[in-house]
């Protein structure tokens, strides 16, 4: 466990290194072979702002994400709770997900970004000063991840929206690719960290870090050039108008099932994170960051492998990696070993973020421009459902086992792989790449 820590500091350390020669040295990525569309788009400069920024962000939501996961576990030993904290957080981001989209066509995006992350980075700090006052109980902590979850519904359809401004339509598998890729990136080495700075130190000093980062995040956001696009076309922003229309399109219907199995079967894996490394390895929070940090480094390799590829099938991705997904949820079901089973937590992630970028790209081109911040808030909203599968999760696991719920979530996504035939089929006849 010492080697893996030793090798997520190097890690890190050349990680900034990296991110330090994108933005000062553009003969860095010019000298480099451009066939593939990941290096077109680390030229632009905004782009690379935009990347770099979020990289950072991904630095402190991890961060934040590792603390409060282990934290509720610790004050409570119930996995429900563990669940119930993350439903929190996710039923006030679906609550809220369609009005961030709305504001996210009517405001501009970068300046929906900085607000929504400024009033979350003080929500952080503010519950590492309940920490460290002993005042922080469960209910308190419910209602702290409620605000945050608020905070994620106004800043997800922003930032995901904002991309394709950045890079317009062709490039957005790849430059979706590339962006998720950075996050996972970061996510590969920062739960690690976190889990060693927790167990050495404490759950507040990781928080105070986490609020730190957020606000260099805030900073380098002002410093952006494209200030993001301001759809006025009144009858398109209307809400009621725009959910019928959307949810009218034959693509978004399918879609929306699609997203819902990703969030609930794959993402609400990372909910009940600390109960598999309490539960099946037995592990502390240092072995519990390390398990975070394997699946996010599968997400990362998959997601730079996407991003490499020209012309890449989406619909023909979207199926295999659903498979995938499937079959290595029913494997790990079964491993008690440790190393065997990080490695296979890692490539359920891997999957998982292969199926993430296909559907985002698929869902961001099959509506207008104008009604893109609300087509995302339907993802934002699945994703809350992964949070709300976490305490369903959380409760099955307490009467029967953690290891059931993983194999039933195997089984149950393979079940809805026929369904990229009909996304195909509408996909080819729009015509989205």
């Amino acid at each position: 466990m010492t080697i893996v820590l030793i090798i997520s500091a190097k890690f890190s350390i050349c990680f900034c290194i990296l991110i330090g020669r994108m933005y000062w040295d553009l003969n860095y990525i010019s000298s480099i072979n451009i066939i593939m569309p990941i290096f077109n788009l680390l030229k632009q400069k905004d782009f690379r702002l935009f990347i770099i920024g979020n990289s950072i962000n991904e630095l402190a939501f991890m961060s934040r994400l590792t603390a409060i996961g282990w934290l509720s576990y610790e004050i409570s030993d119930s996995a429900m709770f563990v669940g119930l904290v993350a439903t929190s957080a996710s039923l006030s981001m679906s609550i809220f997900s369609f009005f961030g989209g709305v504001l996210a066509d009517k405001i501009s995006k970068p300046k929906l970004i900085f607000v929504s992350k400024f009033i979350e980075s003080f929500i952080i700090l503010f519950t590492a000063f309940l920490i460290q006052s002993d005042k922080l109980n469960e209910l308190s902590l419910l209602i702290l991840m409620f605000c945050m979850g608020i905070m994620a519904a106004l800043y997800i359809p922003s930032r995901m929206g904002f991309v394709k401004e950045l890079v317009g339509a062709r490039l957005l598998l790849s430059a979706n690719a590339v962006d998720f890729g950075f996050m996972t990136l970061v996510g590969a080495f920062t739960p690690a960290i976190t889990g060693l700075i927790i167990e050495n130190f404490s759950v507040q000093i990781s928080l105070y870090f986490s609020f730190f980062a957020y606000s260099i995040h805030n900073i380098i956001i002002l410093f952006l050039r494209n200030k993001g696009i301001v759809y006025k076309i009144r009858n398109q922003l209307k809400i009621v108008e725009s959910i019928r229309f959307i949810l009218r399109l034959n693509i978004v219907q399918y879609l929306l099932l699609m997203m819902l199995a990703v969030a609930i079967l794959v993402w609400g894996l990372e909910t009940l994170a600390p109960v598999i490394a309490k539960d099946i390895f037995e592990l502390g929070p240092t072995g519990f960051g390390i398990l975070l940090s394997i699946g996010s480094l599968g997400a990362t390799i998959s997601s730079f492998s996407i991003a490499s590829f020209n012309d890449l099938n989406i619909n023909k991705l979207l199926f295999s990696s659903l498979v995938g997904a499937g079959i290595s949820l029913i494997v790990f079901a079964f491993v008690n070993n440790y190393v065997l089973g990080i490695a296979i937590f890692g490539l359920i992630f891997a999957f998982g973020a292969a199926s993430e970028n296909a559907v985002s790209t698929l869902t961001q081109n099959s509506v207008p421009d104008s009604m893109r911040g609300k087509v995302i808030s339907l993802q934002t909203l699945t994703w809350g459902f992964s949070g709300l599968s976490g305490l369903l999760g959380g409760y099955l696991s307490e009467i029967y086992s953690i290891q059931i719920v993983i194999f039933c979530a195997g089984i149950l996504i393979i079940f809805f792989t026929p369904i990229v035939k009909p996304i195909a089929i509408n996909s080819q006849r729009m015509k989205i790449m």
